[in-house]
């Protein structure tokens, strides 16, 4: 073992008491906001057909908005209406992992064109390491391309958790190192798959973005997401 990581391991162990406590500190004040109302499937548009699957946390599912039309779903099908006959579904979850992720796919079998994806921050949040992540992701995508053959897959890179008011020292900084490893085994990890992409946002974090609590996205935060994202599909999937 490296002489820098045995310290970094010797620091964690000292220091986890501390995290822990700070952890459920933040945990316990921070208000625990609900999932929008709204649909989360439809068919709308005229066009080319394009199966769009909307796949993750809480993040994906809205929370941070009151309704599903101010959500990541509801502001991106708005985005691609006028490009494609859209068929899309939202499949996201308050506190989802990746491995819990891969077992509800399993069971839904759902197939598409394209998937965006937004996982890692409840993985993050846990006690797993960075390889068993990235092998759970990979479960995961070859799960949907089995499904769907052919479909292009989109990643949301992980926020910089660290940076979030709701988070104080130390526990900020082991969340920030923590973030960078995760966000660059993530990046090299699209670029050794063909079928995957990591979408280049960086979504602000001014009280404006953040949602009342703080850590999710805010209506505006979403509109910024679904713009990245529909920009990656219509580079994807050019309408004729």
């Amino acid at each position: 073992m490296g002489r820098r990581l045995m310290v970094r391991r010797t620091l964690l162990i000292v220091l986890s008491p501390l995290l822990l406590m700070q952890a459920l500190w933040v945990k316990w004040r921070t208000p625990r906001l609900p999932e929008p109302m709204g649909e989360r499937s439809g068919e709308l548009g005229e066009g080319p057909l394009l199966r769009l699957l909307i796949l993750g946390d809480s993040a994906a599912a809205g929370v941070g908005v009151s309704a599903q039309h101010e959500a990541l779903s509801g502001q991106l099908t708005r985005l691609l209406e006028p490009h494609y006959r859209l068929r899309w579904r939202l499949l996201a979850k308050s506190g989802m992992t990746t491995t819990q992720t891969l077992a509800w796919v399993e069971q839904e079998a759902a197939q598409a064109d394209v998937v965006l994806i937004s996982l890692g921050v409840n993985d993050l949040l846990s006690p797993i390491g960075v390889r068993r992540w990235l092998t759970a992701t990979g479960e995961l995508i070859d799960g949907l391309l089995a499904s769907s053959p052919g479909a292009k897959v989109l990643l949301t890179p992980l926020p910089p958790l660290g940076a979030f008011p709701r988070f104080a020292q130390p526990l900020a900084g082991v969340l920030t190192r923590r973030e960078a490893r995760f966000n660059q085994a993530l990046m090299a990890f699209c670029q050794g798959r063909r079928a995957c992409q990591l979408l280049p946002l960086q979504l602000p974090l001014t009280p404006e973005a953040l949602a009342s609590d703080g850590f999710h996205p805010s209506a505006a935060s979403y509109r910024l997401w679904a713009e990245c994202a529909c920009r990656a599909i219509i580079s994807l999937h050019r309408p004729s």
